[in-house]
């Protein structure tokens, strides 16, 4: 396997789309370890206002996310693309669910990438989509100190994840039953 000098190789841009902010963040850990330092975006409606702005080589489309679906997203794009006469990217359905190559096709899908997907899946992938994209010499252990980081786009969340732990946390054990504290407290009521 050659590897390149960092200057030599041309940048690849991947847009990544998934409403799910820990699904971003493990996917821009694996192509960060790869030296590609992806595009992030939380719905449909983004990743369709990013394509139209920008090239990318490859986008990753989650499927079921609110105000645009992947679906949709991925028709629209094709739709700019055709509008345009620009050169059309790959969009690769990035998902749990088994959709069905003639629903996607229909939707402008180039393809598909299992979630979540093995490394060597991901790096053919690459590999098959991306042509400027050359690997790098690299172990899972490089990824883990990007797992444990932020991801920026999603900064505002922090507090809902403390608070959405915070909820479904188990109650705190009372030292009374609860049936007896509230008797108590309809008898000093009462008072």
């Amino acid at each position: 396997m050659s590897t390149f000098p960092a200057s030599a190789v041309p940048a690849t841009d991947v847009l990544v789309v998934d409403d799910n902010p820990v699904n971003l963040m493990l996917m821009s850990a694996l192509l960060e370890v790869r030296g590609i330092v992806p595009w992030l975006a939380a719905d449909g409606a983004e990743a369709l206002a990013l394509a139209c702005e920008l090239h990318f080589d490859l986008i990753l489309m989650d499927l079921q996310m609110p105000i645009l679906d992947g679906l949709d997203a991925s028709a629209a794009i094709r739709r700019f693309e055709a509008e345009t006469s620009r050169q059309a990217v790959p969009v690769l359905a990035y998902t749990s669910m088994s959709p069905g190559a003639r629903l996607l096709a229909a939707h402008g899908f180039s393809g598909s990438l299992p979630k979540p997907c093995s490394d060597q899946e991901l790096e053919d992938c690459l590999l098959r989509w991306c042509p400027a994209y050359r690997p790098a010499p690299y172990t899972m252990a490089d990824a883990s100190p990007l797992l444990e980081q932020p991801v920026p786009a999603f900064a505002p969340l922090r507090g809902w994840f403390q608070d959405a732990r915070d909820w479904f946390a188990p109650p705190p054990r009372h030292p009374q039953p609860l049936m007896a504290r509230d008797a108590s407290d309809a008898a000093r009521a009462r008072l």
